[in-house]
Formats: structure tokens, sequence, C-alpha cells
């Protein structure tokens, strides 16, 4: 699909921030066009993955995910994309890298498309990821000083992502272009308001897990 149309890199009104947008879309509307059952296959895998990842539901992201390998990059600096050894290559990397994504509340995100492709082995999508960070993760991630570290900030990116499929048609990687690090222009305070309800219940839970640790 291509909704005909070049996305500006913008942030979202926050009152249309759906972090549920992108597996509906797909599962609504690019799965019953599927043509070949390798295609259905993938594109539940997709569905699925995303549908998990977008609620933090850590135990069915991973089952989403091939034991088999894995090859997740970040190209567009001019290196190997492994981002220093951020990016997994097999699937206990993977564990840790989902494991943080969901400690670290990082997993609340829409993904806004202006094209999406599916393939036998791949599924290309291209367009705005916005996506909600604590305020205290802007100095880890990105060297960048917020205003407030209690306050919640969205990041809005313009992103191409190849999401790859094994034998089994289980995820086996995802690697994404983009058109340079995020600066401090990419991202815009959000209030409190308009954080999805499912940002206050995760933190609260890590908050939580952390006290019964200590």
């Amino acid at each position: 699909m291509y909704i005909g149309k070049t996305l500006p890199e913008r942030p979202i009104p926050f009152d249309q921030f759906d972090p549920d947008y992108l597996a509906n879309f797909v599962r609504d509307n690019i799965l019953p066009k599927c043509v070949t059952e390798r295609q259905k296959l993938i594109c539940q895998n997709f569905v699925d993955h995303a549908t998990a990842e977008c609620k933090g539901d850590y135990e069915t992201l991973m089952a989403s995910c091939s034991r088999r390998r894995q090859d997740y990059r970040r190209w567009g600096k001019g290196d190997d994309g492994l981002m220093e050894g951020i990016q997994p290559q097999s699937y206990d990397e993977l564990c840790v890298f989902y494991g943080n994504l969901v400690t670290f509340n990082l997993f609340v995100i829409h993904l806004e498309l202006e094209k999406f492709i599916v393939g036998e082995d791949t599924l290309v999508l291209e367009g705005n990821v916005h996506q909600m960070y604590p305020g205290a993760m802007l100095p880890v991630a990105f060297g960048i000083e917020p205003d407030d570290e209690d306050a919640v900030y969205m990041l809005t990116i313009r992103m191409a992502l190849f999401f790859i499929f094994d034998e089994d048609g289980m995820g086996c990687g995802e690697q994404s272009y983009t058109n340079g690090d995020p600066t401090e222009a990419s991202f815009v305070k959000v209030p409190n308001e308009y954080v999805p309800q499912r940002f206050w219940d995760n933190m609260k839970k890590q908050q939580e897990l952390q006290d019964a640790d200590d």
C-alpha cells in the first residue's frame, strides 16, 4: 500500500497517538489482501509481533520471534548497523533487547504508515515513528538533556524498516534506515493526559518489581 504522498516528518497531534494503530491497520487492511499462504503467514506473524510489542507483552512478543537466528541493524551512520553491540544478533540477545524495551518503558509507539510492502521473506514499511520516552532516558539513549526528566517526551523520526522471516515464518530480524540520529528538535514534551495509560501502568509495574527486588 501507498498513501499517495510523502509524509512530512513532524510530530503527530497528541490526541491522534495510537499505539495499536499499526497492528490494527495491517490486520484489517493488509492481511486480507495477501495472496500466497507464505505472505499470510509472515503477515500474521507481524501482526502478532506488533500487537504484543505495543502492549509491552514480553512473553507473547518473544514467542513471535525465531530461535533459529536474528539480525537486527540500524543503518544510516556509515557503519555496520550494529550500534556498537546494541542491535541483537541472536535470540538470547533479543531477549535482553526487548526486555529492556519493556523495563525502560520504550514500547509505546505509533508508526504512521506511508508505505507497506509484503514479500515472501520480508515485509517493508516506511513512515514516521512516534515513540514515547521517559525524560530520564534521553541523556542515556541520545545524550540529550531534557527540560524535565520526570516528563514524557515523544520522539518523531522518519524510518524505513525491513522485517525478515525464517523458514517457519517467524520474525528473524529487523533492519531500519533513518536520515540520521535524533536531535533535541526530534522530541516534544507530552502533557500527562495524552500519554497512553499503558505507559503509566507499566511504569508502576516496573517500579513495584524494582521495589520487590530491593
